[in-house]
């Protein structure tokens, strides 16, 4: 089982090898608020400031493996069965 940090250090180098480039930087309250208000669910900002300014945002690399998305969705079920149950 990996952690989340090594999870995300291999999910930044994925997005690096897809030509994906890192900027940290200071925006106004009044792009801020825009951003903020134009996002949507489970999107970065990076990708709200992409679909704004291209028309559309990029297609990134999965951050799950498909061996860490069936372990997740079977995770899930067992849960869910779990749950059920009880009732």
């Amino acid at each position: 089982m990996t952690t989340n940090a090594e999870r995300l250090k291999k999910y930044r180098a994925k997005m690096d090898a897809a030509g994906f480039t890192r900027k940290s930087f200071y925006i106004c309250p009044e792009l801020d608020e825009l951003l903020s208000r134009e996002r949507q669910p489970s999107e970065c900002y990076g990708r709200t400031l992409e679909r704004l300014l291209l028309g559309k945002a990029a297609k990134r690399p999965d951050y799950y493996t498909r061996a860490e998305m069936a372990a997740k969705a079977a995770k899930r079920a067992a849960r869910l069965n779990r749950c059920n149950g009880l009732m």
